[in-house]
């Protein structure tokens, strides 16, 4: 029981800094709206060719 009890006990802490907070929300929302639509793109050009199983061009 006193295990569970430190465990509920760590995960009130704070487990990352301020910056590596900000580092983090900064990476997600580039990844949203810099990555994930190029590869959007790329993924529906290639499906526009035709069946995606056996479409090699999907291999970005």
């Amino acid at each position: 029981m006193d295990c569970c009890i430190h465990v509920l006990g760590l995960m009130k802490s704070n487990l990352i800094t301020r910056t590596g907070h900000d580092l983090l929300v900064a990476e997600l929302k580039r990844l949203w709206h810099e990555e994930r639509p190029e590869i959007t793109k790329k993924v529906n050009w290639a499906a526009s060719l035709g069946d995606r199983s056996e479409n090699a061009d999907l291999i970005l």
